[in-house]
C-alpha cells in the first residue's frame, strides 16, 4: 500500500497535498478541487460532499478537515457504498493517503475521481481582487444573519420564562420573524453586485471559488427570520 501511494505523486507534491488536507477545512478543500477541475455539474455534488462532511464531523463540524473511521464509513454509505465493516476499512486504507486513519475531503476526491496527485497539485489555484471583495461581501451578509439569529435565540430564552418580560420577548420575537431585515437585504444587494462583477473576470483558475461564493450568496438570499437558519454546513 505504501508503494502504491508513492506512485501517486512525487514526494514534494504528496507533502503539499497532505498539508492542504490537514490545514484546509472541508469548504476550502472542495474549492481547491473545483479550482483544479471545474465542472458545474460536479460542483453541485462537491457542494453536497462539503455539507455532508461538516454534518458528520462531530468534533469540528464545518471547520473540520478530516473524518474519523466511523464518520468516513457513514460518508461512503451516503455515496451508495454499503460495505461490511471489514470491507469498508480496506477501502478507507486506499483513500487514506497520509495514513492518519482519517479521510479528508481532498483524499475522497482523489479516490472518487481517480486523480493523480501530481496532476492535482500542478493545477494553479487562482483568485483576484473582485473575487476577494465578493467573498468579503458574503461574510457581511452572513454576519448580519448570525447577529439576528443570536438575538432570536436570546429572546426565545426570555420568552420561555413566561411572565410580563417573557410575553414582551415573545412579541418582539414574533415581530422579528415577520420582518424583512433591512441590514441583511442591504448586505445581500452589495454581495450580489460584487459577485456579478467577479463573474466578469477571465481567471479560469478560480472558477471553484467563484462558484462556491455564488452558491453561498444564493443560499443566504433564501434566509427568512421565521425559519431556523442553517448555513449549509459552511461555517
Amino acid at each position: 500500500m505504501a508503494e502504491e501511494k508513492k506512485q501517486m505523486g512525487t514526494e514534494d507534491n504528496l507533502k503539499e497535498f497532505c498539508r492542504v488536507g490537514k490545514e484546509y477545512n472541508y469548504k476550502k478543500q472542495g474549492i481547491f478541487y473545483l479550482n483544479a477541475y471545474f465542472n458545474e455539474e460536479e460542483a453541485e455534488k462537491v457542494w453536497g460532499y462539503v455539507n455532508l462532511a461538516g454534518e458528520l464531523d462531530k468534533k469540528q463540524g464545518a471547520e473540520g478537515n478530516a473524518m474519523d473511521e466511523f464518520e468516513s464509513h457513514r460518508f461512503l454509505e451516503k455515496q451508495g457504498q454499503t460495505l461490511t465493516v471489514i470491507a469498508m476499512r480496506k477501502e478507507l486504507k486506499k483513500i487514506d493517503i497520509d495514513t492518519d486513519n482519517k479521510m479528508s475531503l481532498l483524499e475522497y476526491c482523489v479516490y472518487h475521481y481517480k486523480l493523480k496527485i501530481d496532476d492535482l497539485m500542478s493545477k494553479p489555484q487562482g483568485t483576484n481582487e473582485a473575487l476577494e471583495r465578493a467573498e468579503a461581501a458574503l461574510e457581511e451578509v452572513l454576519a448580519e444573519i448570525e447577529k439576528l439569529e443570536k438575538k432570536k435565540a436570546k429572546l426565545s430564552k426570555k420568552a420561555a420564562k413566561g411572565g410580563v418580560k417573557g410575553k414582551a420577548a415573545q412579541n418582539e420575537l414574533e415581530q422579528i420573524k415577520a420582518s424583512d431585515p433591512m441590514p441583511i437585504r442591504k448586505a445581500l444587494v452589495t454581495a450580489q453586485a460584487a459577485i456579478r462583477k467577479a463573474q466578469k473576470s477571465k481567471d479560469l483558475n478560480a472558477m471553484g471559488k467563484l462558484w462556491f461564493i455564488q452558491r453561498e450568496i444564493d443560499e443566504a438570499a433564501k434566509y427568512k427570520p421565521k425559519a431556523n437558519w442553517k448555513r449549509s454546513g459552511l461555517e
